[in-house]
């Protein structure tokens, strides 16, 4: 039995995908019936005529993850676990529940991995858990303290060390860190906020440039990992590399949108997001740029793909697709879960 934790989030539902398109038997943890709902929706708009046969290899248990007894009963009769489960945050104030849910959750469900005998246990990470500062930032690539990290970063690292120290106690678990995952997924998730501001048009850019990689590839290099039993490693899975200018003219111009052409200074950036992360604190509400966000997108990143792709021989999703899909599949999605 394969157990996917997050399985509503954006890169659980496709590797329940993933999965099913290979016909494993599959459980999915969730807490979110209309997310579901939306995931069932995901799986016609990729699979289309199988799509309701694959739905019924999933046997879907809701469950709170930090529920230490409903945490074992998923476990229990697991072969295998992706753990895609997380909270990503980068608001300041969410630093100490990203610690629990991030840390303390991946801590529980490595000690019941190695209890209940589970052969083989994919991590997701994430490029922000790596937190290297070169140029060229690699597996290799070291923590630098002091440097400035955000909390979500932190509590992936801490969740990282976790597995690690399972590993060490015979745990047969390999990690993969993607960078920014971009896909289709259920109404609401926070991995479709890059998509809501292409929406809305914008006039700004930042002088930052990252990495994006389609949740289908990610999905797709899990389980070709725990096919292949790679463990005791690390995996950056990193796609296109490109400025967030030409990240946003993308999308934009797949949206019909004017291109972004004023260069956002670094400070007023800054200055604008410490203000609305001040604002969302009072308010309660968690959206919009803050002050990890806004730092980050005037960064400067790349990443060394060498690894993953000699190890997979494989080639990633190029940018202009990634978006296309990441539109229709969420056009689709939206206008199935209204109808």
């Amino acid at each position: 039995m394969n157990l996917v934790t997050g399985a509503t989030g954006l890169l659980g539902s496709h590797v329940l995908i993933e999965l099913a398109k290979r016909d494993k038997p599959i459980r999915a943890a969730y807490r979110s019936d209309t997310k579901k709902a939306a995931v069932e929706q995901l799986f016609h708009f990729y699979l289309k005529e199988n799509a309701s046969k694959k739905w019924q290899q999933i046997e879907w248990v809701r469950a709170d993850l930090r529920d230490i007894d409903e945490l074992k009963s998923i476990v229990e009769g697991s072969t295998t676990i992706y753990h895609c489960a997380a909270l990503v945050s980068f608001f300041k104030a969410d630093f100490e529940v990203c610690i629990q849910q991030n840390r303390y959750v991946t801590a529980d469900l490595v000690d019941l991995a190695i209890q209940y005998g589970v052969q083989h246990f994919c991590h997701v990470s994430s490029t922000a858990a790596i937190g290297g500062k070169e140029a060229l930032v690699s597996e290799k690539s070291k923590w630098q303290e002091g440097a400035q990290h955000s909390g979500y970063g932190i509590s992936k690292l801490m969740a990282e060390k976790e597995v690690w120290r399972g590993i060490e106690e015979g745990l047969t678990a390999v990690i993969v860190n993607p960078c920014v995952i971009l896909g289709p997924a259920a109404p609401g998730s926070p991995s479709l906020q890059m998509l809501d501001t292409a929406k809305k048009g914008l006039k700004f850019y930042t002088s930052g440039a990252n990495a994006v990689v389609d949740a289908r590839d990610v999905a797709w290099a899990m389980a070709e990992l725990v096919a292949k039993g790679v463990v005791r490693e690390r995996f950056l899975v990193v796609g296109p590399q490109q400025t967030f200018r030409e990240l946003f003219s993308v999308f934009a111009r797949s949206l019909g949108k004017t291109l972004p052409t004023i260069k956002a200074p670094k400070t007023l950036t800054l200055f604008f997001a410490a203000f609305h992360e001040l604002w969302c604190h009072l308010s309660g509400k968690r959206d919009g740029l803050t002050i990890e966000t806004a730092r980050s997108s005037n960064e400067v990143l790349r990443y060394d793909r060498n690894k993953i792709e000699k190890e997979l021989s494989f080639k990633y999703t190029p940018l202009q697709d990634i978006i296309s899909n990441m539109i229709a599949g969420q056009a689709f999605i939206e206008k199935t879960t209204t109808t």
